[in-house]
C-alpha cells in the first residue's frame, strides 16, 4: 500500500465530507426531466382543450341552423365557417359540411335533401350517407334532421413524438326546431 502524506489524506477526507454543490448537481440532473414532463402535460391539455372547443363549435353551428326559418344560402354558410374559425381558434385548416337528411320509412332509407360544404369537405350524396346510417338517430317517416360535420386541424404546441398534428372531426345532428325542414336557397 502506498503511504500518502498526511496533508493529502486530510484533503481527501474533507472532500468526501463536503456537501456544498449537491443541490446544484441534483438540479442539473432532474430539471430537464421536469421540464419535459411539464411540456408534455401542457401539450396534452392544449390538445384536449382544442378538441372540446371544436365539439362546442359544431353544436353551436348545428343549433343556429336548427332555428332558421328562412332559406340558407352560400353567404350564411360562409358566415358559419367564420363562426367555426372564431370558436375553434386553431391555426390549422377548417372544414364544414351541412346536410339535410330525410328518412323514408317505406324503403327504410335516408336521403340527402341538400348538402353544402366548405373547406376540405365535399358535398354529401346518398352513397356517402348510407355509410353514416348507424350514426343517425331513429327518425319517423318523412322526418328531417340537420347533419353538421366540422373538421379542424390541430398542431401540438411542442414537438412531442407521441403527439402528431391531427384533425378533429365532429359529427352532430339536430332536428329543425321551428319548421319541418330548412331550405337551401339555390
Amino acid at each position: 500500500m502506498i503511504d500518502l502524506p498526511a496533508a493529502i489524506t486530510r484533503r481527501l477526507r474533507a472532500f468526501g465530507r463536503d456537501e456544498r454543490g449537491v443541490i446544484s448537481i441534483e438540479f442539473v440532473i432532474w430539471m430537464p426531466l421536469i421540464l419535459a414532463v411539464m411540456a408534455s402535460t401542457f401539450t396534452l391539455f392544449e390538445a384536449f382543450r382544442q378538441k372540446s372547443l371544436n365539439i362546442k363549435a359544431a353544436y353551436t353551428i348545428s343549433d343556429a341552423l336548427s332555428r332558421e326559418t328562412d332559406p340558407i344560402d352560400a353567404a350564411y354558410l360562409d358566415g358559419m365557417l367564420s363562426v367555426l374559425r372564431f370558436l375553434a381558434d386553431s391555426d390549422g385548416s377548417y372544414g364544414l359540411r351541412v346536410t339535410l337528411v330525410r328518412y323514408d320509412a317505406n324503403s327504410d332509407t335516408h336521403e340527402v335533401g341538400w348538402s353544402q360544404a366548405r373547406g376540405e369537405f365535399v358535398t354529401m350524396d346518398d352513397d356517402m350517407l348510407a355509410g353514416l346510417r348507424d350514426r343517425l338517430p331513429a327518425l319517423l317517416h318523412n322526418e328531417r334532421v340537420i347533419v353538421v360535420e366540422t373538421e379542424t386541424e390541430h398542431t401540438p404546441v411542442f414537438d412531442i413524438p407521441a403527439l402528431q398534428p391531427q384533425s378533429f372531426y365532429n359529427f352532430v345532428f339536430t332536428r329543425p326546431r321551428f319548421a319541418p325542414q330548412i331550405v337551401w336557397a339555390g
